[in-house]
């Protein structure tokens, strides 16, 4: 049986803009990702793997660009989504966790307002539900202005290059120039021919539902009535029973609290048929104490009136998760949770995501650069490197078999308490972005280059179905390059650490079953 895809990122390329030029922050990278599946983005600081994901909700920095490519989610294409549709895929479908749970929460709000703020904002259900009815009309119509205005976009970026290049002579300028603006504007003018119809369309479903909608709300008004007419004449009912019998008789008990019972439901039935239409502010209360719970923040009913600076590090992460919870989204981005967090409680919150993840089936992308962190977490892992994914694969893929040598310098720095060697650095820094470097971005970083890893960029080199990487050691006619030995000593480690687990969990389930037996 196939996996379900969740998410599905193709060719997607983001730049941005700078006072001195265009900064290529991501470079043509694809992935996907599956339902229940936790994917791994692993790299160090300006690889481009947390503005991908920044991309994915929505919240680029202004300059920021995104140049091409697909973010395919729920038959819709995030990076051609407006902002005004963006409210029904952020938070309720895609939730965040940020770094740093101190820049997350306003300092002078109560915890409890801040989980809860969301959930009574976004509560109108007919309004979203009114949204609901025109979405894809409005999405097609909002689709192709995005386009016109990207294709914009694009000429005047080229024109601005054109422009800096010193190398195309002042006429050929002109000419390019000249040309560039004339096949966009026919691009723009054939695109602009389908323009009307697809706003008529919108226009037309827009109209359609609020007669829809305006017909459902009658119904439940309606519905409410006849009800709070029946419960009423209940009351009534009730009062006239009790009022018949003598307080000292048996069974005025019996009447009295028949009586209080349908009291009760007739006070409530304004709450009841509220609901319909809003979340009610003891709604959310009690939801959030539900995820208070459930993400390990004890007491939580005292907790809900306290400030931010009340809480510990750890805590104040548990909050940041449970915020990102509250709405029900299926797809969690964790952007280096534990980074800012004690290292004593860092394995609490990966552990705690692991559970939630399983718990309501969640899909989890995971950014880190840290390759330790993800060891037991991840189900599949894409290592990045100056905008571009070097090494994808399976967790076993590049925790066994790692090919690319900047996985290998990876590794070979995550702090191990076993291991009796040298950590291994990274020599160098990244590249600047401003000015991508010909071929293989990490040859000059990287011991095991070879001369045409400064010439040309090496293609993806298939290892196994599930397993890739960007390396021309891969090539048959290069050489037999071993890995350092504090890999394959890594590698032997992590093989024993994981038949280890396995039998540990054997003998847990034969003694579960013989308990049951």
């Amino acid at each position: 049986m196939s996996k379900e895809k969740i998410l599905e990122v193709k060719d997607l390329t983001i730049s941005f803009k700078t006072p001195n030029g265009l900064v290529r922050a991501v470079r043509t990278i694809s992935f996907d990702l599956y339902k229940g599946e936790t994917l791994a983005i692993v790299g160090e600081s300006g690889s481009g793997k947390s503005v991908t994901n920044r991309a994915i909700m929505g919240i680029l920095a202004n300059n920021g660009n995104i140049d091409k490519g697909e973010i395919l989610y729920s038959n819709q294409d995030l990076a051609k989504l407006s902002e005004e549709n963006f409210h029904k895929i952020r938070g309720s479908k895609v939730g965040m966790i940020f770094q740093d749970p101190s820049s997350s929460l306003n300092p002078t709000m109560r915890i409890g307002k801040q989980i809860t703020e969301a959930m009574l904002v976004g509560g109108d259900r007919f309004k979203n539900r009114f949204r609901d009815l025109y979405h894809n009309e409005f999405h097609d119509y909002l689709n192709l202005e995005t386009r016109i205005k990207l294709l914009k976009k694009d000429r005047d970026i080229r024109i601005f290059e054109i422009n800096k290049d010193d190398s195309i002579p002042k006429a050929d300028k002109k000419v390019k120039i000249q040309a560039l603006k004339k096949s966009t504007h026919e691009t723009i003018s054939k695109l602009k021919k389908d323009l009307p119809g697809l706003k008529t369309k919108y226009l037309e479903s827009k109209k359609a539902a609020k007669i829809q909608i305006k017909k459902e709300i009658k119904e439940v008004k309606a519905e409410e009535k006849v009800e709070y007419a029946k419960l009423k004449a209940d009351v009534e009912a009730s009062k006239k029973s009790l009022d018949s019998i003598e307080k000292n008789s048996p069974s005025y008990e019996d009447s009295k609290k028949a009586y209080d019972e349908t009291k009760e439901a007739l006070k409530n039935n304004k709450e009841v048929y509220r609901r319909r239409f809003h979340v009610t502010k003891k709604e959310a209360y009690e939801r959030a104490i539900t995820i208070m719970n459930e993400v390990g923040i004890p007491e939580p009913e005292k907790r809900f009136t306290q400030y931010p600076f009340q809480f510990s590090g750890g805590m104040r992460q548990r909050v940041v998760i449970a915020i990102a919870l509250t709405a029900g989204p299926e797809l969690l981005i964790c952007d280096e949770p534990t980074t800012a967090l004690d290292v004593t409680i860092q394995q609490q919150i990966l552990d705690l995501i692991k559970k939630i993840k399983k718990e309501r089936g969640l899909s989890v992308i995971f950014i880190t650069h840290d390759l330790g962190v993800v060891a037991n977490m991840a189900d599949r892992v894409a290592v990045m490197y100056a905008g571009k994914i070097v090494e994808y694969g399976s967790s076993s893929d590049i925790f066994y078999d790692p090919k690319h040598p900047y996985t290998w310098a990876l590794l070979a720095s995550v702090p191990d308490l076993d291991t009796k060697e040298k950590l291994l650095s990274i020599p160098g820094t990244p590249p600047d972005m401003l000015y991508p470097p010909k071929g293989d971005a990490f040859a000059e970083r990287n011991q095991f280059a070879l001369k045409i890893d400064f010439e040309e960029e090496p293609p993806f080199f298939k290892v196994s179905d599930s397993h890739y990487a960007a390396t021309w050691l891969l090539h048959e006619n290069a050489p037999d390059i071993k890995k350092p030995k504090i890999i394959t000593d890594r590698i032997t480690k992590y093989k024993a650490d994981a038949k280890r687990r396995a039998a540990q969990s054997k003998t847990k389930n034969v003694k579960s079953a013989g308990d049951v037996n």
